[in-house]
């Protein structure tokens, strides 16, 4: 255990923060310091969906990373979200194109 001084305050803590206090902080400053600076209201929501739809429900997936910088870890889990919908959508117009073709 590492004593640390904190406010003049001698404490005991842990010395290197968990990914999740890494992550929740990244949020926190992402939402501040760029989602709250985006002008167009689609962004800010985009900015949302890649919250709630990529990075919360692969939370344990972020953590085991083995890459040292908390954004870039987010940065691969956007891209393989949108890679996830991008094949969805593939299909989805493979399926209509199939569809068109019988109907004619």
């Amino acid at each position: 255990m590492a004593w640390w001084l904190k406010g003049g305050i001698e404490i005991m803590g842990r010395v290197t923060p968990s990914f999740r206090q890494l992550y929740h902080t990244q949020i926190r400053e992402l939402r501040k310091h760029f989602q709250n600076t985006l002008l167009d209201s689609n962004h800010r929501e985009a900015f949302n969906l890649l919250l709630k739809e990529a990075w919360q429900p692969e939370g344990h997936a972020l953590g085991n990373a083995r890459i040292p910088a908390i954004l870039d870890i987010m940065n691969l889990m956007a891209n393989v979200h949108i890679m996830k919908e991008v094949a969805a959508l593939r299909r989805k117009v493979k399926e209509l194109e199939e569809l068109k073709k019988h109907s004619l």
